[in-house]
């Protein structure tokens, strides 16, 4: 089933929405995807802390979507109240103005994770969808991206409000996600993993199942009854978990807990560095202990020894300044270390093209939490050997199910009280929808049909190149006036384009052959081979193409008065790029098609692209040395020459600044790299947006997207901007006053 599911990862470009009951190994699979997928891979989820835990980022900040019901239309006009707010596909163009970096991951995306789906709602998904769309500029779903979609629907439901019902039940059947209108018209391939790991007890997994379809028996009643033991459970607080339905209840119980402990009471703070919001708080970033508290960790053992897990329950028996000692419930005593959780957004490698991530600051603290009791909703996704289930305020379709599912087996299951059919049932529409699941021959003909279709669609892309024409012809037709040293290279870059055209003449033939193909019953094998043949007589015009690029482009870095210049070229630079990494990847392909080995990230690599692109560079600077134009090598072209002012101008305090902005450094670090407080480095960037310089781009580095709503909302309300103390104290100092100057001047700027 593994393997199955990353060929259709890997060689299709099927969208799939991969399920399974709760210890199927869901999670592992996801993570295994992510390490051995070559696609550039971007991995959101509908919450922070459900991001976190997937190393990924939300949704809404990854598509800039707002805080907002979404109605999948042009014509109902958007809604706003005190209440609640609803964008209509026309309002929701505005939140599209993003910065470059942002629409560059989007564009280069090729698979997109949705990690817990169950909480996803359907109008953010038309809304993600319309997004991708635009930006990508590509009708077809999600703009041509696969995306995976994983979770148990059975497990944390999509929270929608009665009032916004009332508005999106004209549209929508419901709010689970299948029931988006982007999933109605494109159906997913249903995948359920259906190994249990987490559960080998026979009689337990039967109730589970039976809990799962809203069918228990009476012998799955009376099986339960027998574990209501409410004295029990009090008099083993100590070995047992708790699992209750409310944040309220966990805490008191908690907090009532340690407080009967007489051992010292310690404190340890979390280390924030760099960009963490408080939402993102794994934690909570002050944890107070005792000796003798239970705890549970909430992170698997990064050393490797695998001592620890995520679930895993303990007794603390040690504790100092820096120092936490826990005895886990196996005997072995452990001294826990401080576990670093990263800020992480995405971003394009300017040579590779390939998306990565960018870490944008870190949460440091113990793996540790107070655990004589815990909420459903934190529980899920974890293992326990005991737990006591306190089900009677049950309030959300799945809940009792995930409580349930937590343990290994009935040997560890003490109730608090009677269990009944009512009040625990799952919503009937996603066990319907669970009838859409595919068959093995289903799976396999995917496969079959999907490879076809991707190889395909990947011809088709890697000798599409209208776009590179379309750049080359205006660029090559925007030297117009007195453009400086931009003009010695006018007739350079009509070559240029002449080149290019001719080629791209060429590359439009054989594409309108290979779909030829594709329609009459010729063999895969001349496909293959007739590729092969083009990607050798392509590649030597590619890169005489390129080196002649990159040849101006160094040769023109160190001249003045050529910025924009030098943009032009750059970007001319990324497009090529983008065309080799592309040809080169269908030729490897084709290679590991042809001795049918499976795709993943170790055989697909850019080390070809990256290799003649060090190569044409040694050749660029060995012919500019010949040319005596590198008196000193790592300075590039002729500079003007200095006059006696150029020598005595300083570079601002404010410039320095800008320049470590520029080299993506975070506030924090340019305040350290500069000996300045951090409210220092906010008033210079203060001051660059009031000059006009980086507005935006330094408003969403530093705010997250609800911060900036909640920011515009509370300055539009504030009638006297002189002093930000009103904003300040409305905020209930949640925004020191650097901050929130920084952004007074990003709002004025608006205005």
């Amino acid at each position: 089933m593994e393997e199955r599911i990353l060929t259709l990862i890997n060689e299709t470009n099927r969208n799939i929405f991969l399920t399974g009951k709760a210890g199927t190994g869901k999670t592992t699979l996801l993570h295994k995807i992510i390490e051995t997928s070559y696609k550039n891979t971007v991995v959101v989820a509908p919450t922070g802390i459900a991001a976190l835990n997937a190393r990924g980022v939300t949704i809404h900040s990854q598509f800039q979507l707002p805080f907002a019901s979404f109605l999948p239309t042009f014509d109902s006009p958007p809604i706003a109240n005190e209440f609640f707010r609803f964008e209509n596909r026309q309002s929701l163009k505005k939140h599209f103005q993003m910065h470059r970096n942002k629409q560059q991951v989007i564009k280069n995306m090729e698979l997109l994770i949705v990690d817990e789906v169950s909480m996803l709602r359907a109008d953010v998904l038309d809304a993600m969808d319309f997004m991708m769309q635009f930006i990508r500029k590509d009708r077809r779903p999600f703009g041509g991206v696969q995306v995976l979609f994983i979770g148990d629907l059975l497990q944390l439901p999509p929270v929608v409000k009665q009032e916004e019902w009332e508005v999106l039940k004209h549209y929508y059947t419901g709010m689970y996600f299948f029931q988006s209108q982007v999933i109605s018209q494109y159906p997913l391939l249903y995948i359920e993993l259906e190994k249990i790991y987490r559960q080998t007890d026979g009689v337990f997994i039967s109730i589970l199942n039976h809990l799962r379809d809203n069918k228990l028996t009476q012998e799955d009643l009376r099986q339960l009854a027998s574990h209501v033991r409410p004295e029990f459970a009090k008099q083993h607080k100590n070995e047992y978990i708790t699992l209750t339905t409310h944040n309220h209840k966990a805490d008191m119980m908690n907090q009532e807990e340690l407080e009967k402990l007489t051992s010292p009471l310690f404190s340890y703070e979390a280390d924030v560095v760099g960009d963490f919001p408080e939402y993102l708080y794994p934690i909570e970033k002050v944890i107070q202990l005792k000796e003798g508290a239970r705890v549970m960790f909430i992170k698997n053992d990064p050393s490797g020894e695998h001592l620890f897990f995520n679930g895993k329950m303990g007794t603390v028996v040690a504790l100092g300044e820096k120092e936490v000692s826990v005895a886990l419930d196996d005997g072995i005593t452990i001294d826990v270390e401080r576990y670093e959780w990263e800020n992480v957004r995405y971003k394009v490698n300017d040579t590779s093209k390939d998306i990565e991530e960018e870490r944008l600051g870190t949460f440091t603290q113990y793996p540790l939490r107070l655990a004589w009791a815990i909420t459903i909703h934190k529980s899920q996704g974890l293992t326990f050997e005991k737990a006591v289930l306190d089900l009677a305020s049950v309030f959300a379709s799945g809940q009792a199910y995930v409580a349930f599912s937590r343990l290994r087996s009935l040997d560890g299951l003490v109730l608090l009280s009677s269990v009944t059919q009512n009040g625990i049932d799952n919503d009937e529409k996603v066990i319907d929808y669970a009838d859409n699941k595919a068959t093995e021959e289903e799976m396999l003909q995917a496969c079959r049909e999907g490879r076809i279709d991707f190889l395909r669609e990947c011809i088709l892309k890697t000798f599409d190149w209208q776009s590179l024409l379309e750049e080359w012809y205006t660029h090559s037709h925007n030297y117009i006036g007195d453009l400086g040293n931009k003009n010695a290279y006018k007739s350079w870059a009509m070559q240029q384009y002449a080149r290019v055209k001719a080629m791209v003449a060429v590359s439009e033939k054989f594409n309108k052959q290979l779909l030829g193909y594709f329609q009459s019953p010729t063999p895969i094998p001349t496909i293959f081979e007739r590729i092969l043949k083009a990607v050798a007589y392509f590649s030597p015009l590619l890169e005489t193409i390129w080196y002649e690029l990159l040849y101006v482009e160094t040769k023109v870095a160190g001249l003045k008065k050529v910025k924009e210049f030098s943009k032009e070229l750059k970007e001319l630079d990324d497009s090529l790029t983008e065309v080799i990494k592309k040809l080169f990847r269908l030729e490897q392909m084709v290679v590991l098609l042809q001795s049918q080995t499976p795709f993943s990230k170790e055989n697909i690599q850019p080390k070809k692209l990256e290799a003649m692109r060090f190569r044409l560079i040694e050749r660029v600077l060995t012919a500019l040395k010949n040319e005596q134009l590198f008196a000193n090598p790592p300075k590039v072209g002729i500079p003007e020459e200095k006059t006696k002012k150029d020598k005595k101008e300083k570079i601002s305090t404010y410039d320095i600044t800008l320049q470590l902005w520029q080299q993506n450094k975070t506030v924090a670090e340019i305040a350290k790299e500069r000996m300045f407080t951090e409210g220092t480095i906010y008033g210079h960037l203060a001051k660059l947006i009031e000059r006009g310089i980086l507005s935006t781009e330094i408003i969403e580095a530093i705010f997250t997207t609800e911060e900036i709503n909640e920011l515009e909302a509370l300055f539009e309300s504030e009638e006297d901007l002189s002093t930000i103390k009103g904003i300040y104290e409305k905020a209930n100092e949640k925004y020191d006053y650097g901050r929130l100057r920084l952004f007074k001047e990003y709002f004025l700027s608006k205005r």
